[in-house]
């Protein structure tokens, strides 16, 4: 079965992930009677999870077993009750994401001794009975298609190395089978057989129940189900894919995914939940990709509000700033740079000759002065206060709703800064995050006091380096 998989070509370099049950046993046992034929270096990996107090001595057990086969294996320990009390995840998915996160290191360290990337595979031994578990147990979650389309025999880890399932089609009794012909003595976790957890309930409850009561071919059913599914989700992952690829931005100073929407907005909802789905996958949360927290985030896609938030489990958080999602561990609010000043004076009209490439702003200091006499000192930089508005032709504009105009980010907005005399508005300085070029570089300016060729004096305002 595992040469009739042809998910591991001869020559390859393969990190076994071996708990010492019956199917990881199983897996190495198999691949090792091959190895010689087919070329293959194995490198069995052992992760003690400190879990149960049989821990230690199983693992010794499995390094034994492997010695016998003159194999060395890599021993890790992992504390996974700490993991999970720190990410708030329960101890099973604490344990998944260090077993993975190893493999990763494993394979890594064997490029770093010389290994071509290429010839190196990571080969786990979930099997059909696996499958047919985890496809219950994803609907009994309410999961999509995606989650219904089971474990995956192939996939790119984290780190972009194939992991490969060689017995995904194999039978558990199957696996017990080859087990006792060999006369192989696999580590048992006893509590595979306590109904504490859920996977353990449909394992030892569910599954026997709908086979006695429903049909006695549910197992291979559900397997069928899981083909089908997995068919169908990977053509829409497919469409999915270029624009995902195309859309998406990763922030890794910030560890941020920022999600185009002005190209994405116009899918149907089938292919913008799986480009949802692949940014979770790509920030190793792929636990977040549930119905209920895809559509949050589809309601983001395709709300007409231009700053709306979701809170995601883990600490995540999904918001919207116009074009574009935000996915980060939060949003965070941007303070102002406070190292920037800025010098007011007069200047006579003559004298006025400003370099064209610097920011700054002028006005006529007469014309200001009827409205505000003898305040030039009042005049201050700071960020906006509630009351606060720009003179614009004809009128004036809240700063609140110039901001909101001109998609500055909700988050960014109290980093703006203004320079203004009380309530006034005389300069937005420039900033980055304005979506207009010409603001950006220069700033945006009051519509009072303009210079004419009656300006006599001039109210000149530069910015400094420091206060």
């Amino acid at each position: 079965m595992i040469i009739d998989s042809e998910l591991i070509e001869a020559g390859s370099v393969i990190i076994v992930g071996v708990s010492g049950g019956p199917d990881s046993l199983c897996l190495l046992h198999a691949l090792r009677s091959i190895s010689d034929a087919y070329d293959y270096v194995l490198v069995p990996v052992h992760v003690n999870h400190k879990l149960r107090k049989e821990a230690d001595a199983e693992a010794e057990h499995i390094a034994n077993i492997c010695d016998k086969m003159d194999l060395e294996c890599r021993l890790y320990d992992a504390d996974c009750e700490a993991v999970a009390r720190e990410l708030g995840i329960s101890t099973e998915e604490a344990g998944r994401n260090i077993r993975y996160q190893i493999f990763d290191d494993v394979a890594d360290e064997l490029i770093e001794e010389g290994v071509d990337m290429e010839r190196i595979v990571i080969a786990l031994a979930h099997n059909a009975d696996d499958q047919c578990e985890t496809v219950l147990f994803r609907l009994l979650r309410g999961t999509g298609t995606h989650g219904l389309s089971g474990i995956p025999a192939y996939r790119l880890s984290a780190s972009g190395h194939p992991v490969v399932r060689p017995l995904l089609f194999v039978e558990r009794k199957d696996i017990e089978e080859y087990i006792k012909e060999c006369k192989l003595k696999p580590n048992i976790d006893k509590s595979n057989d306590e109904n504490t957890y859920t996977r353990n309930k449909i394992r030892n409850e569910l599954i026997p129940y709908l086979e006695k009561n429903y049909n006695p071919n549910i197992k291979e059913n559900l397997r069928r189900y899981a083909n089908i599914a997995n068919m169908d989700d990977s053509l829409l992952r497919d469409l999915a894919f270029a624009d995902y690829m195309d859309n998406l931005e990763i922030d890794t100073e910030n560890k941020r995914a920022i999600l185009k929407l002005d190209e994405i907005r116009d899918n149907p909802p089938p292919i913008n939940s799986r480009i949802v789905s692949l940014v979770f996958e790509l920030l190793d949360l792929e636990s977040l990709a549930t119905y209920g927290n895809v559509m949050d985030v589809l309601d983001l896609i395709y709300s007409e509000k231009p700053s709306s938030g979701v809170d995601l489990p883990m600490g995540i958080r999904a918001f919207r700033e116009y074009d574009k999602i935000i996915f980060s561990g939060g949003e965070e609010i941007l303070l102002p740079d406070e190292s920037i000043g800025i010098y007011p004076h007069v200047v006579m009209s003559k004298d006025y000759h400003p370099d064209e490439d610097a920011a700054y702003a002028a006005f006529d200091f007469d014309e200001f002065s009827k409205d505000h006499p003898g305040r030039i000192g009042d005049i201050e930089l700071r960020t906006r206060r509630e009351g606060d508005y720009l003179p614009i032709k004809g009128g004036s504009k809240k700063i609140q709703d110039y901001l909101v105009d001109s998609k500055v980010a909700k988050n960014a907005r109290e980093s703006i800064l203004m320079v203004c005399i009380g309530s006034e508005v005389l300069w937005i300085l420039p900033s980055e995050h304005f979506s207009d070029e010409r603001i950006r570089d220069k700033g945006k300016y009051s519509q009072k006091y303009h210079i004419s060729e009656a300006t006599e004096r001039v109210l000149y305002i530069e910015i400094t380096d420091s206060i």
